[in-house]
């Protein structure tokens, strides 16, 4: 059980961590068009997602150090979960290749907050190095790791349920989606990193399950 705050510094703390996702996210969004990147946005992008996810992850640390059972090490924790770990890794590798060939074939409209389209591989470069190592691990603490941390401490099948459903919610809301069906691709995408990281508590499967996602993502668009 972490030693906790009070109700309202940890509700004040949790919308800072969505401020700073949200606002990194946004920079990702406006860093790169068609004909290649913006400069001085990638600059922005990279300031501010680098010094905001290292307060996150510090912040995170010390307040996991405050459990009495911290999380074991990376390898330890994947090869002791690698059941569930390889099953949600297929679940979310699957529902991003059946929503883009529902997109390809006509069948779903594509999202218009896509990663930009471009001739310039640095484009796919730069969206695979922002997806994966910076929006990813930001978006992952926000909906799983400070949100369980702040909201969801019992351990009940009530608290693990409303968890996961509301993670989810967070998860497709903090992605800025520009349509009804992407926000439910990303709840859907949210319900499996919440359910890996209650099933294995540790906030690391469910970043690398994410990280997994985000870059099959990046790779079919």
């Amino acid at each position: 059980m972490r030693v906790g705050e009070s109700p309202g510094t940890d509700f004040v703390r949790y919308i800072i961590w969505i401020a700073f996702s949200i606002v990194t996210l946004m920079l990702k969004n406006n860093s790169a068009n068609k004909s290649g990147l913006d400069t001085p946005i990638v600059i922005a992008f990279f300031v501010v997602g680098l010094v905001t996810l290292f307060l996150m992850i510090r912040k995170y640390i010390r307040e996991e150090n405050s459990f009495s059972d911290t999380a074991e090490g990376f390898v330890y924790s994947l090869v002791s979960n690698i059941g569930l770990v390889g099953l949600m890794i297929i679940l979310v590798c699957l529902l991003r290749i059946m929503v883009s060939y529902l997109q390809v074939t006509g069948k779903l409209p594509s999202f218009q907050n896509d990663d930009v389209l471009s001739s310039d591989q640095n484009v796919f470069v730069f969206n695979m190095v922002a997806n994966v190592f910076i929006v990813t691990i930001q978006q992952q603490l926000v909906q799983t790791g400070f949100f369980f941390n702040y909201f969801f401490r019992k351990s009940s099948a009530y608290s693990a349920i409303m968890g996961i459903l509301l993670s989810g919610v967070v998860a497709g809301l903090i992605s800025l989606p520009g349509s009804l069906i992407q926000f439910l691709m990303m709840m859907a995408l949210g319900w499996c990193y919440a359910l890996t990281y209650l099933y294995t508590k540790d906030e690391k499967m469910a970043i690398f399950v994410a990280m997994v996602s985000a870059a099959v993502g990046t790779i079919i668009i």
